[in-house]
């Protein structure tokens, strides 16, 4: 095991999980860029290989946590009430009780979940399939940071939904840490597409820079074609960060400010030890 990695391993492991001391470790990981846009440039693959009603499932925020609540719920009790995904979404401040309606009757239409005899619904194989491609790039970014979690049986259903159980008791246990209207990576995490509009921006970053956001030179209609929304969609976004203060567009370079740069790298090292600690979790339950 290299330096860098048996130095995060100890560092990671005698901190507390989701603490300060935690956090830092991984953002301190010599790999923690490399992976940060290896992770982005992955997600936007998938992304473009998935069918228009694939995407839908994970285009935005809101979208993204009820596919996630579903599989979480499905793995706590084997199905799940439409109350108990509106409690979900209200809990963790996501979406609407409209919003929650409308992804749940689409959902179905489009063969993601199923209808159960008692009034329910479960997560179908084909959202099963889709959650497993996800897991898999996650499980391969923490496995870059942290090498024994590398070998996680993904192709194990009863791992999988041990996993997607501790995801969803370490989110509850921890909300302050995604809850928050003025989080300004919610920029791009809240609108359709925002995601891979950000992993583009990520993706497309000069090697040599101080920060893991800085700026990036591409245009209106590449963001667009990979996020698959308009070029309309994509310059409000860039006109909104720039009233806010956390971009600096000019031409077809877009600029981060280091607020936002900040929140960026705060987002993805969460993203990453919620991973970590879930994957370790999972693992140790089957031991």
């Amino acid at each position: 095991m290299q330096t860098g990695m048996r130095g995060f391993v100890e560092s990671a492991g005698a901190a507390a999980p989701f603490t300060p001391e935690a956090f830092a470790a991984v953002r301190a990981h010599p790999l923690f860029r490399e992976v940060v846009e290896t992770l982005a440039a992955e997600n936007l693959d998938s992304y473009g290989r998935w069918t228009p009603a694939e995407r839908w499932l994970f285009s935005d925020l809101g979208r993204a946590a009820m596919t996630g609540a579903a599989v979480v719920l499905d793995a706590l009790q084997g199905c799940f009430s439409l109350a108990q995904l509106i409690q979900a979404a209200r809990t963790n401040r996501t979406c609407s009780e409209g919003r929650v309606r409308h992804y749940v009757w689409r959902a179905t239409a489009n063969g993601f979940l199923e209808a159960t005899p008692d009034g329910g619904y479960r997560p179908s194989d084909a959202m099963h399939a889709i959650v497993k491609v996800t897991a898999a790039t996650m499980v391969r970014a923490v496995g870059r940071l942290d090498p024994p979690l590398a070998t996680a049986p993904l192709h194990d259903l009863a791992f999988r939904r041990r996993l997607s159980l501790n995801i969803g008791l370490n989110t509850a246990a921890r909300p302050d840490l995604f809850a928050g209207e003025d989080k300004p990576v919610l920029l791009f995490l809240a609108r359709d597409g925002g995601t891979r509009m950000l992993e583009q921006l990520i993706i497309a970053q000069p090697a040599q820079r101080t920060r893991l956001f800085e700026a990036a030179v591409t245009s209106r209609r590449a963001l667009a074609q990979r996020a698959f929304v308009s070029r309309i969609h994509v310059a409000r976004l860039l006109a909104d960060g720039a009233d806010k203060g956390l971009l600096v567009p000019d031409g077809r370079r877009v600029a981060a400010t280091p607020q936002l740069s900040e929140d960026v790298e705060r987002h993805y090292a969460l993203v990453l030890e919620m991973a970590r600690v879930s994957v370790r979790a999972a693992l140790d339950q089957a031991a």
